[in-house]
């Protein structure tokens, strides 16, 4: 390895951390090491510049977690939905242990992409105490945010929004096909916000701050946001009518009436999410002020991933 090489563990392979690995390892001096649980069945990945391990991330305790995330010079978490709760923080918290021991060894700090490519955590909360995950997530911020510049990290947050393909998943409600109609149905109001980012834009984008110069884009210590597009739920409907050609039945769930269905079903993390993104706080902000308008990256708006996915 030489010396200006990055060593980076990305931490998953799944949907998210495959958009990341194909953008990443296409740029120079990026040595890539993936931690999966079974890196057999990633063997016909491997290269010169990608290899995996087996690394249980939620089998390990901090300290030993640190031991294994210390060799890196950059840490992207990359796992995230599915896994039980405290993980993130634990993964947070081994972090900021390996930076410390890296910086005893006289090493560069760590620079550290926490799973945090959603919603602003800021603003969400913990959703009244409905959203466990959001409320870690918030704390995971809190802790990064109150180390001092000599703790041997270095953390970047990139705020993504949702995947544009949650949009139109069934079980989310909002798109959904109803015999040779479609339905369209707005979380709270038609005006209501919702941010969104296809995953390959996602990987592409993370892995162009990963690899960016500080003259070209300072990201220390920061956070930072994305945006595919910010659509509202009329702008939707209307897409929805363009792609498939017709008169789509629009449906207005109120606030009021998802918060009666989430208490008849108060464990129900999808009825969970949509109250989140029917009350509109923290799920969507302006493209202007996005990393991708700040590099000149193209990014795939809703009409344009719709046209290309969904069978009309």
């Amino acid at each position: 390895m030489t010396k200006s090489t990055q060593s980076t563990l990305l931490l998953g392979a799944g949907e998210l951390g495959s958009a990341i690995l194909t953008p990443l390892s296409a740029y120079p001096n990026i040595k890539i090491t993936v931690a999966v649980r079974d890196p057999s069945r990633y063997a016909s990945l491997e290269s010169e510049k990608t290899s995996f391990i087996a690394l249980g991330l939620t089998d390990l305790t901090i300290q030993e977690l640190a031991t294994a995330f210390a060799p890196f010079d950059i840490i992207i978490g990359c796992s995230g939905f599915g896994m039980p709760t405290g993980s993130q923080m634990k993964i947070a918290e081994a972090a900021l242990a390996a930076g410390k021991q890296r910086v005893a060894d006289g090493k560069q700090a760590i620079s550290f992409f926490p799973w945090q490519w959603g919603v602003d955590y800021d603003i969400t909360g913990d959703a009244s105490g409905t959203m466990e995950l959001f409320g870690e997530q918030l704390n995971i911020r809190n802790l990064l945010r109150a180390q001092s510049a000599y703790s041997g990290m270095n953390w970047t947050i990139v705020s993504t929004g949702i995947f544009m393909s949650f949009l139109f998943e069934p079980y989310w409600g909002v798109v959904e096909p109803e015999g040779e109609d479609v339905v369209v149905r707005a979380l709270g109001s038609w005006e209501n916000r919702v941010t969104v980012s296809t995953v390959e834009d996602i990987g592409s984008i993370a892995a162009r701050i990963v690899c960016a110069s500080e003259s070209e884009l300072e990201t220390k210590n920061k956070i930072v946001y994305m945006a595919g597009e910010t659509i509202s739920y009329a702008r939707l409907a209307k897409v929805v009518e363009i792609v498939f050609g017709k008169k789509v039945r629009r449906e207005l769930w109120s606030v009021d009436h998802l918060r009666e269905e989430l208490k008849k079903d108060p464990e129900n993390l999808v009825k969970k999410y949509r109250v989140v993104f029917a009350e509109g706080n923290g799920v969507s902000w302006d493209e202007k002020g996005t990393v991708n308008r700040t590099l000149g990256m193209q990014v795939t708006d809703v009409e344009t991933w719709a046209r290309e996915n969904l069978k009309v």
